[in-house]
């Protein structure tokens, strides 16, 4: 292994922070006995006569009735455009929502159909289930979808080629690395980028082990202060994963503008949207480190050919 070279951010900044917003649907499995999806507190009882646990329902409903405009509001406030991460679905039921967001200056891209498993389809009915959303993007709002995160950090190994295809630019995803770095496809070229499952507003959400907002603040915090003063001489990148049914609840809103304000105190931060992170790595930085798929496992296939 090696350490890979520094990188240059923008005006020589020592971190950059993208915001990640994922404003998502749910399958209609969501608060039954049998969902696969993650529920916050003990499910329904199998043998119940009503099968559904309308409190889990609802609670992820929050986030495109209240969350997402408590979010919008707090960027707004602090001046920092965010790349919001949706589902197909989401984009043919709430259009005017969509809108608003686009209009505020923010990136709209995606995740798949509705938040569902790829892992559970065929490599068929994967490609078809993210060229309905891809398709949908188009009709509604008139542009594709140019970043993505896979629903649950659970791809398989057809998804970066579908992504590719599709026109995708970037994928937010996997864990092995601090630094975004560019992962050859099939032919075509995709930007890779860490979305940190460890620091995101899911670990607010478990009532048994999860973390208080004023806990999270503090691992948002304390990454940061790492990573900004490691940065003096080796640039680094943060992903802030949020979701508006857990940090627009108003107890929770307040460590989100706390720590922005926290972060844009220090000199020297850039607050890229994901696909102007993306541009930038692609024009500046990427032969700092190119990958072919698959590239997860024991072996670590980097290719420093560079990019035509």
């Amino acid at each position: 292994m090696f350490r890979r070279k520094p990188i240059k951010w923008p005006n020589n900044a020592r971190v950059a922070i993208t915001t990640c917003v994922v404003t998502e649907s749910w399958p209609d499995e969501l608060g039954t006995p049998t969902s696969t999806q993650a529920e916050f507190r003990r499910g329904i009882q199998r043998d119940a006569r009503f099968k559904k646990d309308t409190a889990s329902i609802t609670d992820r409903q929050y986030g495109e009735r209240v969350g997402v405009y408590r979010v919008l509001e707090v960027l707004r406030q602090e001046g920092i455009k965010a790349s919001f991460f949706v589902n197909g679905h989401t984009v043919e039921a709430f259009p005017d929502l969509m809108r608003q967001i686009v209009a505020a200056g923010h990136e709209l891209c995606s995740e798949n159909w509705r938040h569902e498993y790829v892992t559970m389809m065929t490599a068929e009915e994967q490609r078809a289930d993210i060229k309905r959303t891809v398709d949908t993007f188009q009709r509604v709002l008139g542009f594709k979808p140019r970043g993505f995160i896979m629903p649950g950090e659970l791809p398989t190994d057809e998804t970066p080629g579908i992504l590719t295809e599709l026109g995708y630019k970037y994928w937010m995803c996997f864990l092995h690395e601090d630094l975004p770095y560019v992962l050859r496809v099939n032919g075509g070229v995709l930007v890779l980028a860490s979305y940190v499952i460890w620091t995101t507003d899911h670990i607010t959400g478990q009532a048994d082990a999860g973390r208080t907002p004023r806990e999270l603040l503090q691992i948002w915090k304390d990454n940061f202060d790492w990573i900004y003063e490691e940065g003096e001489t080796y640039p680094g990148f943060i992903s802030l994963g949020l979701h508006p049914f857990l940090i627009g609840r108003p107890f929770r809103t307040g460590i989100l503008r706390e720590f922005l304000r926290y972060a844009k105190g220090h000199p020297g931060v850039w607050f890229p949207r994901g696909i102007d992170m993306a541009e930038y790595w692609l024009e500046n930085c990427k032969d700092n480190l190119i990958e072919r798929w698959p590239n997860y496992g024991t072996g670590l296939p980097y290719d420093k050919t560079e990019i035509k």
